[in-house]
């Protein structure tokens, strides 16, 4: 599959930081994805033509490689930031770099040379089912998939919702994505029983949608870390930061955990 969002104007910052990162990952023999709010903006800028709630001017990157030979090779000699060695400056543009593959340990965690444990579950999964997308300035990128996404945010808001809640509030834009715009012809079109299980809440039947479709990205072993995280235990902590009304937020949880199966 592939999107073409190359014309529109406010992505062309986007289009020319991440043209300088691709550029370095062919020559490294490397390919990058770009995950985070970026990924966010761009899919769902293309498909609904307005901007997301929580703007960000921050790029990520996942980047497949073999040893640390490779991110070495990728990001030298850019410009570093305060925050760790993931962090960093292209053209003055904040951008992360995540590195996973055949560098990862059994856990699913990679372990910097500063001793810092990064969890990169997902990313691996989410590259086989990523979309790619030529931006402004010609620039071809894989980008996650939506319900690629909101896998790597619960995972994300799993470790890091003690101090940012900005995962949870990205994952339920992320979930109700499904039921705006041309999604909705899709639900109809190709999710009736969805919708009839939902009593043609395309809000719901939406989210379920999405579980259903981040269930076929997983793997059986990784399946179980969802489930955990979308257990009643945990919902109730998780719907309080996604920054809607929370009974509204639990009901999106609960179907897309059905969803997920």
């Amino acid at each position: 599959m592939a999107l073409d969002v190359s014309q529109i104007a406010d992505l062309e910052p986007a289009g020319s930081v991440l043209g300088i990162l691709s550029d370095r990952a062919v020559r490294c023999g490397l390919q990058i994805m770009v995950v985070g709010a970026t990924a966010r903006d761009i899919l769902i800028r293309h498909v609904l033509g307005s901007p997301p709630e929580r703007a960000t001017a921050d790029i990520d990157i996942a980047v497949a490689v073999s040893s640390w030979l490779d991110v070495e090779c990728l990001t030298r000699n850019l410009g570093k930031r305060r925050g760790g060695l993931h962090a960093f400056s292209v053209s003055g543009v904040p951008v992360d770099v995540i590195p996973f593959g055949e560098i990862e340990l059994s856990d699913r965690t990679i372990e910097w040379p500063n001793d810092h444990v990064m969890n990169v579950l997902g990313f691996r999964e989410a590259l086989a089912a990523a979309i790619n997308v030529r931006l402004p300035g010609d620039v071809m990128v894989a980008v996650a998939s939506l319900p690629a996404q909101s896998l790597l945010k619960l995972f994300a808001w799993r470790d890091r919702h003690h101090h940012d809640r900005r995962d949870a509030i990205d994952l339920r834009t992320i979930l109700r994505v499904y039921s705006e715009g041309p999604y909705v012809e899709e639900l109809y079109e190709g999710h009736e029983q969805l919708l009839v299980e939902h009593e043609f809440d395309v809000v719901l039947a939406g989210a379920a949608r999405m579980g259903r479709e981040a269930n076929a990205i997983l793997g059986p072993s990784q399946r179980s870390a969802v489930t955990a995280l979308l257990s009643e235990d945990v919902t109730g902590l998780l719907a309080a930061d996604m920054g809607g009304h929370i009974s509204s937020d639990l009901s999106l949880l609960a179907v897309y955990r059905n969803g997920f199966g």
